[in-house]
């Protein structure tokens, strides 16, 4: 049975992007937030982020007690020189995205950027890690 762990602050962090786009539009802040998805995998944590056109080089990953920053920019080369938009929804500039993990991690966090996807597998501490415990009977 999988359990669904919701973050409060996540459902916060939709309304306030939200808010931002209906403000600002498609070019609002909340446009450049990659989309992250967070899942436990027994030994490690593990996070996805869609990041299509970004280049790895113009990536920045921080591991902070039990926060990941992910810092980046999106550069598009294909901007209209003597035209004019009909229709602009992919943003560009820089962006930070902080991701609150369910625990602590320790060792070293390994990083793999193929096809846009950013995958971060961050081993969790020993005393993140489920134990088994015995049990005595009388």
């Amino acid at each position: 049975m999988a359990i669904n762990y919701r973050d409060p602050f996540e459902q916060l962090q939709r309304e306030l992007e939200g808010m931002l786009e209906s403000a600002f539009g498609s070019e609002g802040a909340g446009s450049l937030y990659p989309p992250v998805n967070l899942f436990d995998a027994g030994e490690h944590y593990v996070v996805k982020a869609e990041l299509p056109g970004v280049q790895p080089g113009d990536l920045e990953l921080t591991v902070q007690g039990n926060t990941l920053v992910l810092r980046g920019e999106r550069k598009l080369t294909d901007r209209a020189q003597n035209g004019a938009y009909h229709r602009r929804e992919r943003g560009e500039g820089q962006y930070r995205r902080v991701v609150r993990l369910p625990g602590p991690t320790e060792g070293e966090p390994q990083a793999q950027f193929r096809d846009g996807v950013l995958t971060v597998r961050l081993p969790k501490a020993s005393a993140a890690k489920p134990r088994r415990v015995s049990i005595t009977s009388n």
